[in-house]
């Protein structure tokens, strides 16, 4: 090996250095604000209240009320709650890319896989996209660039056409396994629910009250414990999501008897699956308490349901 390349081998070991130092320093940061500025409750536990300045009936009495509502709820259910488990930072560069990777499944879906299979050791791994259509391949090599650019590929380069291969090396950082085994499609779902009420409250021009709690621990009266990824309320209704993105098999019987000593229908427990087919998610729906979404009709699904939740209060 030359001086010269020992010494852009050092370089790029220098660039890389550089970018998780940023990246472990912004988390730091952010953590720190939050534990100066936020107890873990008020990180996860929010209430969308109307505007005060268009509406004029928001008391401190009806705050309180809102975000006491969810707790008051499983209370009533003698379901304790235990510990509410603070994520992971959630910058707006994760939200992009978890709001990217589920709008655009259907197209990361091969890389996703091919990094989730990597990922355990940091291992490299070859990826073809020749097949894909040409704003396909744009789509993904940005997303990439994204990943890299954050430290959640260790390494990136996209050969062009003829080419058109990406090789990449994972990285083992616990925020980017995380982040590839589920937490994207958690954070996914959670965006979606709140741009739907978003949404409704301009189509029906009046302010929704709108609780959620994400990830509490919780101890139902048989004592095992278990940690719901997502509960809300709209206007005194109640839903609960879940997200799973691989082996549902293993939670679909538990999730059912949960929503029943909850007390939701299975309109208003829903299960989140990227890669179930329609015809398995009707069958699922129909013989378990729970409803059975795919990713991709997950955000139609919610919406009517809301909607029609609220034609009727």
């Amino acid at each position: 090996m030359d001086n010269n390349e020992l010494k852009e081998i050092l370089e790029h070991i220098a660039i890389a250095l550089e970018k998780i130092a940023n990246f472990t320093e912004s988390i730091s940061l952010s953590n720190n604000f939050k534990t100066e500025n936020k107890t873990i409750r008020n990180q996860t536990l929010k209430s969308i209240e109307p505007d005060t300045n268009d509406f004029n009936n928001n008391s401190e009495e009806q705050k309180d009320e809102t975000e006491n509502k969810i707790e008051r709820f499983l209370h009533s259910k003698n379901i304790k709650i235990k510990n509410i488990i603070s994520d992971e930072i959630f910058s707006d560069i994760i939200d992009s890319l978890s709001l990217s990777l589920g709008k655009n499944y259907n197209i990361f879906s091969d890389l996703l896989s091919r990094i989730k299979s990597n990922m355990q050791r940091g291992d490299s791994f070859t990826l073809s996209i020749k097949e894909y259509p040409s704003e396909h391949i744009h789509s993904i090599c940005e997303f990439c660039l994204k990943l890299h650019e954050i430290a959640f590929l260790e390494q990136y380069k996209y050969y062009k056409s003829p080419h058109c291969i990406i090789k990449a090396k994972t990285s083992t950082l616990s925020v980017a396994q995380n982040f590839f085994s589920g937490k994207w499609l958690e954070r996914y779902v959670f965006q979606i629910v709140k741009n739907i009420v978003d949404s409704i409250t301009k189509e029906i021009d009046r302010p929704l009250r709108f609780s959620y709690l994400t990830n509490p621990q919780v101890m139902p009266p048989n004592g095992n414990d278990f940690e719901l990824d997502l509960i809300f309320c709209i206007e005194n209704i109640f839903y609960w999501v879940e997200s799973k993105t691989n082996d549902f098999q293993l939670y679909i019987n538990k999730y059912s008897k949960v929503s029943r000593m909850i007390g939701l229908d299975n309109k208003h427990s829903i299960m989140v699956l990227p890669d179930v087919k329609l015809d398995v998610s009707n069958v699922l729906t129909s013989i378990f308490n729970i409803n059975v979404c795919k990713l991709s009709e997950f955000e139609t699904y919610l919406t009517d349901l809301i909607k029609e939740d609220l034609s009727r209060t």
